[in-house]
């Protein structure tokens, strides 16, 4: 994740994903490159993340909030951690934090099938954590299933309906993957109305203004 973020300058298919690594820092992920074009592996979904992805949050940090995340001494890449996490699997299945982190370290090259199956498996045991669905939303929107990723982001908000990173990623998958412009408007609205000192409450003021004029009502105040 929330989105839990620190936005690039540009919005378009900006969806965040919210981390679940462990608070004490190891194996930590570290954050994207944001120009990363590298190609997805075998086990991967729909290509590789976005050059506008934002950067990941890792756990503990408030809403609305990314920080720079480095890799502990000792590991240097998603590879290892996804060896590591492995290996914690192997002794104990329902490892939750392994589960998440594994999940995360495949989304960071792009193995976005293996990261919904490892996302979905976490939550079978903990459906409570929104972070997690909304990472898998994430996960089926960019291997190419953006309807699945609609019914993840609307389940969170039958848990909670003011859910930061659920509202501000659900608008960008109706905004470009279902083209739905008066959806993500309304979507929008109400999470800015509820989080207007957001990092991203200036760009998402600019995206509401693009999509008002779009639709011939005119721009709203980015103030």
């Amino acid at each position: 994740m929330m989105w839990s973020r620190g936005m690039l300058g540009a919005l378009c298919l900006g969806l965040l994903l919210n981390v679940a690594c462990k608070k004490s820092g190891d194996h930590s992920l570290p954050e994207p490159v944001a120009e990363s074009t590298g190609p997805a592996t075998s086990s991967g979904g729909g290509g590789p993340l976005p050059p506008n992805h934002p950067p990941i949050s890792p756990p503990g940090l408030p809403s609305g909030e990314a920080a720079n995340h480095p890799l502990p001494a000792g590991t240097r890449n998603p590879m290892e951690d996804i060896m590591a996490f492995k290996a914690r699997l192997d002794k104990n299945p329902k490892d939750v934090e392994a589960l998440l982190s594994l999940a995360n370290a495949n989304m960071m090259i792009s193995r976005f099938d293996a990261a919904q199956d490892l996302y979905t498996r976490a939550l079978a045991i903990n459906p409570n954590d929104l972070d997690a669905r909304t990472n898998l939303a994430i996960a089926y929107k960019y291997g190419g299933k953006p309807e699945q990723a609609l019914i993840e982001l609307q389940k969170n908000l039958g848990y909670d309906p003011r859910h930061d990173s659920t509202m501000y990623n659900l608008g960008f998958l109706y905004y470009y993957d279902k083209k739905d412009s008066a959806a993500a408007l309304d979507v929008w609205k109400r999470w800015l109305a509820l989080y207007p000192n957001a990092p991203a409450a200036g760009d998402v003021r600019k995206q509401i203004a693009q999509i008002e004029t779009e639709l011939g009502k005119g721009a709203v105040s980015s103030k």
